[in-house]
């Protein structure tokens, strides 16, 4: 029979081939924290628009960090092509 994918699964991947997942982080929720707080802030005052912000910019450069080291980790491996 003939395998339209040219020997690929349907997510496009070599069968065998294990298929990347990224590490769990706490970088979503954290932003998703500092965006609740900032929204509040605009309402209630700039104490919460400064934590708001802080709060999402730390969840971003904690996001940034891991995926870096991510990349280099599947480089070294060579997981990238």
């Amino acid at each position: 029979m003939h395998d339209p994918h040219g020997g690929k699964g349907a997510a496009g991947h070599a069968a065998g081939e294990e298929i990347h997942l990224p590490s769990p982080t706490m970088a979503p929720p954290i932003i998703g924290v500092g965006v609740t707080l900032l929204s509040f802030g605009i309402l209630f005052g700039i104490g919460l628009i400064v934590a708001g912000a802080i709060l999402m910019v730390v969840g971003i450069v904690i996001w940034l960090v891991n995926d870096a080291r991510e990349f280099e980790k599947a480089g070294e491996h060579g997981g990238h092509h």
